[in-house]
């Protein structure tokens, strides 16, 4: 995948409409439906009152006033509107850069997946960020954005290698997407993690992977929908560590050679519902 070019087929997966199409907003938005209210009124719903009470017209103007030219609106007949607005997700890569092998290649399969979601992002209304952690630090390299042109200027280079602050990653990606899900609450959190999950730096003088493992619980806690790509090429593994980090993120797990578009278009399409 060259730059932010993306090939025919994943266009037309891409071009399909807005990931999610509506979300209820509570005092915004356009009228799409009436409801029944549940405690307080928000917004009267007139043409659905209207027609709520309308059947029991006859029967209380023979019970009290009868004066024909009254419509009698009682409790039970009040109708709220129910306002909907279009909303999107945003979606966080965090991806290990660290020495470990295969950094580069998982590096440059990440740049091209998020210039090619952020080609078509204007449409789908998404917006995407890039974190990147290696040796003690892990850094929001790409803020969330809809903008190739940023996204191409912010992730041209990007330097590898040191260690891999699993923990602290995750920590800063559940941070990070609590700021984004305040300053935008229409809109759905996501989390796509690449990395082989060999923790080997500790924030809190702990074990780093069980360290990680707690980190991970934190962001499942949070309702936090994510997906855990293995980065590890050989697929032999002592440990599936990677694995067993998307088991506690109640993620799932993919290989770095199933890392495409559409997976991760689909990944996005699933977390929107």
């Amino acid at each position: 995948m060259r730059g932010s070019l993306v090939n025919r087929q994943t266009r037309r997966r891409l071009a399909r409409g807005r990931r999610i199409k509506q979300k209820t907003a509570p005092d915004a938005g356009r009228y799409v439906r009436a409801r029944i209210p549940k405690g307080k009124l928000r917004s009267l719903a007139l043409d659905a009152t209207l027609r709520a009470a309308a059947p029991h017209q006859l029967k209380r103007r023979a019970e009290g006033s009868p004066d024909a030219a009254s419509v009698q609106i009682r409790p039970s007949d009040l109708r709220e509107k129910v306002l909907s607005r279009p909303s999107g997700v945003s979606l966080l890569f965090a991806v290990d850069a660290s020495g470990s092998m295969a950094a580069e290649e998982v590096m440059a399969r990440a740049k091209g997946i998020v210039l090619s979601l952020l080609a078509d992002a204007y449409q789908k209304r998404d917006r995407v960020g890039l974190l990147a952690f290696r040796g003690t630090e892990a850094r929001l390299v790409l803020p969330f954005t809809t903008s190739v042109e940023q996204a191409q200027k912010r992730l041209h280079a990007l330097p590898t290698g040191g260690k891999s602050p699993l923990a602290l990653a995750l920590a800063k990606a559940l941070e990070t997407l609590g700021q984004e899900t305040r300053k935008n609450p229409g809109r759905t959190p996501l989390l796509v993690l690449l990395t082989d999950g060999r923790a080997n730096l500790s924030v809190e003088g702990r074990d780093p992977f069980d360290e990680a493992l707690d980190r991970a619980r934190r962001v499942r806690d949070a309702r936090i929908r994510s997906l855990v790509v293995d980065t590890d090429l050989t697929w032999i593994h002592s440990y599936a560590y990677a694995r067993v980090l998307a088991r506690e993120l109640g993620a799932k797990c993919l290989g770095l050679a199933n890392l495409e578009v559409a997976r991760i278009i689909d990944f996005v399409n699933l977390g929107s519902r």
